[in-house]
C-alpha cells in the first residue's frame, strides 16, 4: 500500500475482494495487519487481508483489494469520467451549463458530490472538451445507478 494512503488504514477494517478467476463475485474479508516498517525505496507498506472463512480463495491467486475507509449513506454519486478540473457539465432546461462541485470519496468508477449538484440534475458522463457553456442539449437516462445525460 502506498504510504499516502496508509495513515487511512487500520487493522480491521473491512476490504472487498474481487479476483479474476471469480469474475462475478466480490468477496469480503478484513485487514489483518500492516508491517510497522514501510520499504524506504518503493514507499509503500505490506498488508495483510484476511479473508472471510467461505471465501473460495486459494494460495497463488490474484485478486484486486479495496480497503472500505469511509461508507456513507445516500451519498450523491456520478461517474468519476463526469468530474473534469472540480466541474460537471448538466443539461438544465434543454441546455448544456458548466457546474462546480465539491468531490469526496472517490473511486475508479464514481465519485462522490458533496456540493453543487442535486440528485435530480443531469450529468454528462463522458464531456468532451469542446462542450461549450449554452449549448442546446436532450438527456438520456440509463438503467444503470447513477445520473446520466448526453
Amino acid at each position: 500500500m502506498d504510504e499516502e494512503d496508509i495513515t487511512l488504514v487500520q487493522p480491521g477494517q473491512r476490504v472487498l475482494i474481487r479476483a479474476p478467476a471469480l469474475p462475478d463475485r466480490i468477496l469480503d474479508g478484513r485487514l489483518a495487519s500492516i508491517t510497522p516498517k514501510g520499504d524506504p525505496v518503493s514507499r509503500s507498506f505490506r498488508v495483510r487481508i484476511e479473508p472471510d472463512d467461505d471465501a473460495p480463495l486459494r494460495i497463488g491467486m490474484t485478486a484486486e483489494v479495496n480497503i472500505v475507509v469511509a461508507e456513507r449513506t445516500n451519498a450523491l454519486l456520478v461517474p468519476a469520467t463526469a468530474v473534469v478540473d472540480g466541474h460537471v457539465w448538466i443539461v438544465r432546461d434543454g441546455k448544456l451549463h458548466r457546474q462546480p462541485v465539491g468531490t469526496g470519496i472517490g473511486g475508479e468508477a464514481r465519485i462522490e458530490i458533496l456540493s453543487g449538484l442535486a440528485e435530480s440534475d443531469a450529468v454528462v458522463d463522458r464531456p468532451a472538451a469542446d462542450l461549450k457553456e449554452g449549448r442546446p442539449a436532450r438527456a438520456t437516462f440509463d438503467s444503470k445507478p447513477g445520473i446520466k445525460a448526453s
